[in-house]
């Protein structure tokens, strides 16, 4: 795996990056599906190949604040929460599959203010149906 410069990942909606972001984590998270029996000998048996029983991604970013268009739609009351236009693009952005898209829920947004520091954000995003990697 080659070395990459973390600040050239950008996590983007609707084909905008999100400003002020410093830091920027991805994760899959895959449940398989147990099959251990009796014929086990007590060992777990798990199903093989493309069957899991969920599988999801989830990211998060954090940085410095520099617009309200995350905060708006996380404290908007009428707003959904589903946004179905997130990108996130690797650091090594140089192989054919550096981008993952599609539908995420925004599921927290912290803000802090402190008196003698810049204003930060922290938002977590997490995976609805499926997603594409270009």
């Amino acid at each position: 795996m080659a070395k990459a410069a973390g600040r050239k990942a950008v996590v983007s909606k609707n084909a905008v990056a999100i400003g002020g972001v410093r830091v920027s984590n991805i994760k899959m998270d895959a449940s398989p599906i147990d099959v251990t029996d009796k014929d086990s000998a007590g060992l777990q048996e798990l199903l093989g190949g493309t069957d899991w029983s969920t599988r999801s991604l989830s990211f998060d970013v954090e940085g410095v604040y520099e617009d309200p268009v995350l905060r708006d739609i996380a404290l908007d009351p009428a707003a959904s929460l589903l946004l179905t236009d997130m990108t996130f693009k690797f650091a090594d952005a140089t192989t054919l599959k550096d981008t993952i898209g599609g539908s995420f829920f925004l599921s927290g947004y912290e803000e802090g203010n402190p008196h003698d520091d810049a204003a930060t954000f922290k938002c977590s995003f997490t995976s609805s149906g499926t997603w594409t990697l270009t």
